[in-house]
């Protein structure tokens, strides 16, 4: 904590954690209060504000979930992997982790951050998290849309099936909609709210990030979230991440 510069314990200013589950082709979020997760079907409006990558799941050998530091590029920065109860998994840059990190149970995802309607006209700064086959059609999506995801909006409309063996799996579909000049100003409103938490978060060394995680998970929500890496899609050459 310094009074001096107050900005280095920023809170993350997103207000809700979703996520795509590819088991049941639904975006749903963990509701703490209830204790409960939420469904929100497979159709959801968003506007990119930024995304970073970092590593979620479950270890069985601790009954605990894995998490991450985040960062913005998994080619050249470095991932500190961790289980709340089990301790550190690996360290490194994924490539040189990632079958560590997958035999423990984690595996890699997308963190977007991005501005959705939550009730009413306004917008707020949301969590939206791509694993597996979902990351990869996110990334596809992404690149092939790279000229407007700055100045319009991306709409889930749906899913199809994947299947390997016998597990079949839910991937996204996306496409670019229109939005009105007074959305996209709010959506920048927010992400200048949300660079300076980044600013603050990124400039911390990689423990201090992983002991005060950008995302907002403790044991508790992750004990309630577990089912949902119990139908991950066997790791396949597409686990490599895209960005």
């Amino acid at each position: 904590m310094s009074r001096s510069n107050p900005q280095q314990n920023l809170t993350n200013p997103a207000t809700r954690w979703m996520e795509w589950n590819g088991e049941q082709g639904v975006v749903r979020y963990y509701d703490k209060e209830k204790k409960e997760n939420v469904d929100l079907g497979a159709d959801l409006t968003f506007l990119l504000l930024d995304q970073l990558g970092c590593v979620n799941g479950w270890h069985d050998p601790s009954n605990s979930g894995i998490y991450s530091n985040e960062v913005r590029d998994s080619r050249a920065e470095v991932l500190l992997v961790k289980s709340f109860k089990g301790g550190v998994i690996a360290e490194g840059l994924y490539k040189a982790i990632k079958d560590r990190v997958n035999t423990a149970g984690g595996s890699f995802h997308a963190q977007c951050y991005v501005a959705y309607k939550n009730g009413g006209g306004a917008l707020s700064i949301g969590s939206l998290k791509f694993k597996g086959a979902a990351l990869h059609a996110w990334a596809e999506f992404a690149k092939a849309n790279r000229g407007d995801l700055d100045s319009k909006a991306v709409k889930i409309e749906g899913f199809t099936e994947g299947k390997k063996g016998r597990i079949v799996y839910r991937v996204p579909v996306f496409k670019m909609v229109n939005t009105s000049a007074e959305t996209d100003a709010q959506a920048v409103a927010l992400d200048k709210q949300l660079q300076v938490f980044l600013d603050s978060y990124l400039k911390r060394n990689k423990r201090d990030q992983v002991e005060a995680p950008a995302q907002h998970v403790d044991h508790e929500d992750m004990a309630q979230e577990a089912t949902s890496y119990d139908h991950v899609p066997p790791h396949t050459d597409e686990d490599e991440p895209p960005f």
